[in-house]
């Protein structure tokens, strides 16, 4: 669920460049191996590779057949859906979930089931899988709080805490766009109106909270 999809609406602001903000703060953020990374919603598998080439053996997880075009030795794919608990049996040391966990639960786009709640139950399974002292790399829309069917959810001053519920946010970025994205702070971001086109973006590293 990684890939650039762009939307326009009128003369607003687009979200043209989201993926560029998104994907530069991950890559910079990821661990150096030996390690094991879950690369959540991976898509096209870019960041999955990223963690790869760092040394790292990489879980490629969607539950849209994998549109990886490439192979790396270090890289398994897995087609499931998350909801269903399909790595019960496993622990990693870093998650990637890069504009993913916005979209669980919302029928009608990536064969997903509806599930009102179904994002903040995708952030518990996660924390299961993450090692005690593991990190997950996370971007999410924010703005005033917003459900956007079939599309994806928005994440403002409500919502926001609670899909943060058992995890230390050990970092955290946030980002607008006018002409250009730019750098802002929290209030700013949680106070831009979105829509089904638009929002502004949280990027976080988040530790596993005892």
């Amino acid at each position: 669920m990684v890939a650039s999809r762009r939307l326009e609406y009128g003369d607003s602001p687009t979200l043209e460049g989201d993926r560029s903000v998104e994907w530069s703060f991950c890559v910079a953020r990821l661990a150096e191996g030996p390690g094991s990374t879950l690369d959540f919603g991976a898509d096209t598998g870019l960041l999955a590779l990223a963690a790869a080439q760092r040394g790292h053996d990489v879980v490629a997880l969607d539950r849209l057949p994998p549109a990886i075009e490439y192979a790396h030795g270090r890289v398994t794919t897995v087609q499931a859906d998350i909801l269903e608990r399909p790595l019960a049996d496993r622990r990693f040391d870093q998650i990637i979930n890069c504009s993913t966990v916005e979209h669980v639960g919302l029928a009608g786009r990536y064969g997903s089931a509806d599930r009102p709640d179904g994002d903040l139950e995708a952030m518990a399974i996660l924390r299961d899988l993450l090692e005690p002292d593991g990190r997950m790399l996370m971007t999410v829309p924010v703005a005033q709080d917003l459900v956007c069917p079939p599309l994806h959810r928005i994440y403002g001053a409500k919502r926001l805490p609670r899909l943060l519920e058992g995890y230390e946010v050990e970092e955290e970025q946030y980002w607008a766009k006018e002409t250009a994205w730019k750098q802002t702070d929290r209030d700013d971001a949680l106070a831009t109106r979105g829509s089904r086109s638009f929002y502004s973006l949280g990027l976080f590293v988040l530790g596993r909270r005892p």
